[in-house]
């Protein structure tokens, strides 16, 4: 399966558990699951009788899916689902999308791509939350010298310090964990009714729903786009999350500092003595990509009467996008904390010439503490 959009902002990120489930060709086989899925509720439902489902499947399950083909016969009508449906009910006219609109089956098949990159997204997550605990405890009472507004301010430890990263990414992780979670099946009909299917269609709509393992809504959403946009903020979140480790981790890794050093740090084409923190500066530009994706998410709440007008279009390559972009990020600020040196003594010796006099790091290990133990907490709970 091919991955998003190019072999080198995919692979570049380092891990493409998460994209794959992102590119163009799986999200059109999302789309001919939703179908094989649809025909299925709709015998359950015996809107279709057992031959009408199984000649449905049998026209799916054998339909070659050209994505190329798909995407050049999908300028006709602005969107992938005519096409395929068009090609399965010129096999099968009976039993190829009883009741649904293109719409039912693009914004299912959106869904499903989220929830199955967020899998893998979620579990590198968790791996990295794993890393910052370790380095907080570790490091609880490891002096160093705070910084603020880019100065020297007064000592902290670096145990609080990847306190306040855990915090930070798990609040994030846990909003994305939420938002996949609650995501809804697509099934409304032209007009979001379920006329074509009545008086059956609800019951459809909860088989399918079941059938997916997605939450089932009496409200279609076809305009109300906010099931997406919890997502989608949420990602920016977690991008937003990562790239503030990124950010430390750079300017800790700084020759003058020296505090931090990645485990496998880049070099340099032109410099063959410089140690680049490389993980980190990727994760940032990864992450740095993220707002302005989740705010064209925000400007595509516009949809208009009963479906958006280029709105709904913009959404399918853009929330796709932001999955993937927050994965390399997520991927790359593993990367970079997995097996980072923490140098105590670099770290005692610029608190040593620093500007204060207090070497009081006041409450920071009890914070800490608190952190650790809330971490821990919701992990059991």
């Amino acid at each position: 399966m091919s991955l998003s959009r190019s072999d080198y902002v995919d692979l570049a990120g380092g891990n493409t558990a998460a994209h794959r489930h992102l590119s163009d060709e799986a999200f059109l086989r999302q789309i001919l699951r939703f179908e094989r899925e649809l025909a299925t509720a709709a015998g359950s439902a015996d809107v279709l009788d057992d031959t009408q489902v199984a000649a449905a499947h049998a026209t799916i399950d054998g339909f070659d899916l050209d994505v190329d083909a798909i995407a050049a016969a999908s300028a006709s009508g602005a969107n992938p689902a005519i096409p395929i449906v068009k090609a399965l009910k010129a096999v099968d006219a009976t039993g190829i999308h009883p009741g649904a609109t293109s719409q039912d089956a693009i914004d299912t098949a959106l869904v499903l791509c989220l929830k199955e990159a967020g899998e893998p997204l979620l579990t590198q997550l968790a791996e990295v939350q794993k890393i910052l605990v370790e380095l907080a405890e570790t490091h609880r009472d490891t002096k160093m010298i705070g910084r603020t507004l880019g100065q020297q301010a007064t000592p902290t430890t670096f145990g609080a310090v990847a306190a306040g990263w855990l915090e930070g990414t798990t609040a994030a992780t846990a909003d994305l964990a939420d938002a996949l979670l609650d995501l809804p099946v697509q099934y409304g009909g032209a007009t979001g009714t379920l006329a074509a299917t009545h008086p059956h269609g609800l019951e459809i709509q909860a088989r399918l729903a079941a059938q997916l393992r997605l939450r089932p809504t009496p409200i279609v959403w076809h305009t109300n786009r906010y099931p997406l946009i919890r997502v989608a903020t949420a990602l920016a979140a977690v991008a937003g999350a990562v790239r503030k480790i990124a950010g430390d981790v750079v300017w800790l890794s700084a020759t003058e500092i020296g505090e931090l050093r990645e485990a496998s740090p880049g070099g340099s084409s032109a410099m063959p003595h410089k140690a680049n923190p490389a993980a980190a500066v990727a994760c940032d530009g990864y992450a740095r990509r993220t707002p302005a994706l989740a705010a064209t998410m925000l400007d595509a709440m516009d949809s208009r009467h009963q479906r958006g007008v280029g709105s709904w279009h913009a959404e399918w390559p853009t929330i796709r996008e932001l999955a993937a972009a927050t994965a390399s990020a997520v991927a790359r600020i593993h990367a970079s904390l997995n097996g980072i040196t923490v140098d105590g003594q670099a770290m005692a010796r610029n608190l040593e010439y620093a500007a204060t006099g207090d070497q009081s790091t006041g409450h920071a290990g009890e914070l800490v503490d608190a952190v650790l133990h809330n971490w821990k907490e919701e992990q059991h709970s």
